[in-house]
């Protein structure tokens, strides 16, 4: 039913958003063949192969493809510099495009959720949503699962600088993890991916697919959300623009799964949001609530120094062996381009007094401007070690606002980097550190002179200044419609949203504080927990009913 063009006006739940936790709920509440779907998503369908080619993600990135490309106000912490916030436009959304880290992040912020206000999203408790969604290729264990539907790669490193890397990372006290989403949250380890058979493992390709056949749903695309529709305070449904047509659709539950940049979007344009600023913008508020505060984004910097022998990545991508190695991924789903180069990351502490690593490292990354080359026709570029020190414990916060009340206006979104003083302290400390790993004797034989910066940086102020200039937003955005139990918070602990009936929220936006982790797979962990909690809702019931059902069933942290 993906294909239909004419669909009914009512089912029981409209899904806003065709990405990472869209097609989870998608294949979750269309299990109950009683429940009928309508998935909307305003981008396409995934059909262009470079979406599953796990390289196509540089093509992707370099042209453009398949996102919306919005762009922050400037930024006063990196000297009014402005962001890019790529997020996905497509089926699968951000999980069609991203870079397929599949990270979890540190239990303890799960628990800080349920302590702060989130009962019920403890590390027991969303664990077990973890390991149903996931096929680790380390096989299912007390940590991780090994029969659900999303790939778990950890990728070989065949690059003889590893040990040396590793090395390096021992004689400076760090510890090893063989498995950061396993019982070893913290430490240098092997950065896993969400790659399965060779392909990107996707929401739509994991979850939404293999159900297509399913005659309660249905999918439709190009369908570009402008307001959701009320009666009172209760959503009854949604009005979207396809093809230049406004249409109407309703529901008995209305799911907004668009990201933490476009949910807060439609939510304010349909009048929940901030009163006065709504009334600025000409919209009468249906209910006065904190949409958009509370922005979050990981900030990282990168480094680098040249590389004394060229890695094996560099020589793969040599005209001619690039593409036989393309040829083995499309037809054989092997080789290297089946999968990303290994790279090692590193939760760690800035202060050793943290409850929780609050810097995430990445170490021996392909520089960016990596590409094809061949001798006597285009040179091969410099290879470079390539690090990244990203903060993961931002204290800092951001708002997103409404450029007007015109759906086609992108919103205007204020990052307020470094505004906390404890981010650019605990950044520092990154660089130190980074510092550190990088010029340890054990990297001699492969380190060159650096390059960025161009050489030792020997005061705070420096150091600061090179972050402010040279750090950028990770494309991480979430936390601005977060669930708790008091005036803070947007939605309730079951993600509905606060004095409003029938509308509720699954995505980033809902996280009280971002994952300290690249958050695809907990977004996916939330949309199967959420799907848990709702199960028997759109029944005869009512709406209202299952919601008593559902308080009396949760059991609290």
């Amino acid at each position: 039913m993906g294909h239909k063009d004419h669909i009914d006006k009512s089912f029981d739940i409209v899904i806003v958003g065709a990405g990472s936790a869209g097609c989870v709920l998608a294949n979750r509440l269309t299990a109950d063949p009683n429940v009928r779907v309508l998935l909307l998503e305003a981008g396409e369908w995934d059909r262009d192969p470079m979406i599953g080619l796990p390289v196509g993600i540089v093509h992707m990135t370099a042209n453009n493809l398949y996102r919306w490309s919005d762009v922050s106000e400037p930024d006063p912490g990196l000297g009014g510099r402005r962001n890019d916030i790529p997020h996905g436009r497509v089926i699968g959304g951000g999980s069609s495009i991203n870079y397929m880290a599949h990270t979890r992040g540190h239990p303890a912020t799960y628990d800080a959720w349920a302590d702060e206000g989130a009962p019920g999203w403890c590390y027991k408790d969303v664990l077990p949503y973890f390991k149903q969604c996931e096929a680790w290729d380390g096989g299912e264990n007390a940590w991780r699962g090994g029969a659900g539907e999303l790939g778990a790669l950890t990728p070989p490193i065949d690059d003889p600088i590893a040990p040396a890397w590793f090395d390096a990372i021992r004689s400076l006290g760090y510890p090893i993890s063989q498995d950061h989403n396993g019982d070893q949250p913290e430490g240098f380890g092997v950065l896993q991916y969400t790659i399965k058979g060779g392909r990107r493992s996707s929401s739509a390709k994991a979850f939404l697919h293999p159900v297509l056949g399913r005659p309660n749903l249905t999918v439709l695309t190009g369908a570009m959300a402008t307001k959701v529709l009320f009666e009172g305070r209760r959503a009854i449904g949604v009005e979207y623009v396809r093809s230049g047509a406004r249409e109407q659709v309703y529901s008995r539950r209305t799911v907004l799964c668009l990201g933490a940049i476009n949910t807060p979007h439609l939510l304010m344009l349909s009048g929940v949001g901030p009163a006065d600023h709504l009334q600025s913008m000409g919209i009468s508020p249906i209910i006065d609530l904190p949409v958009g505060k509370n922005l979050q984004d990981h900030l990282a910097f990168p480094m680098m120094w040249k590389r004394k022998q060229p890695s094996p990545f560099q020589k793969s991508l040599r005209f001619d062996k690039a593409a036989v190695n393309m040829l083995r991924a499309v037809l054989l789903r092997s080789g290297p381009s089946s999968r990303l180069p290994g790279v090692i990351i590193g939760f760690i502490k800035s202060q050793q007094n943290l409850s929780m690593p609050d810097l995430q490292l990445y170490l021996q990354m392909p520089p960016p401007y990596a590409d094809t080359w061949f001798p006597g026709i285009k040179r091969r570029y410099q290879d470079c070690l390539v690090t990244r020190t990203q903060l993961v414990g931002q204290r800092s916060r951001g708002e997103i606002l409404l450029k007007s009340a015109d759906p086609a206006d992108r919103p205007r979104v204020f990052y307020n980097s470094l505004s906390a003083p404890q981010d650019i302290q605990a950044l520092r400390e990154g660089f130190k550190q980074t510092w550190a790993i990088v010029n340890a004797p054990e990297l001699d034989a492969f380190r060159g002179e650096p390059v960025m910066p161009v050489g030792a940086l020997s005061t705070d102020s420096e150091i600061d200044a090179f972050i402010r200039a040279n750090a950028s937003q990770q494309f991480h955005p979430a936390s601005t419609c977060p669930m708790g139990s008091d005036d803070d918070a947007v939605v309730d602990p079951d993600l509905n949203v606060r004095g409003l009936e029938g509308l509720s929220v699954v995505d980033a936006s809902v996280m009280p504080t971002l994952v300290p982790a690249n958050p695809n797979v907990p977004i996916m962990m939330m949309a199967a927990k959420a799907a848990a909690m709702w199960q028997g809702v759109e029944t005869a019931a009512g709406l209202s009913a299952a919601a008593e059902t559902i308080a009396e069933a949760r059991v609290p942290a």
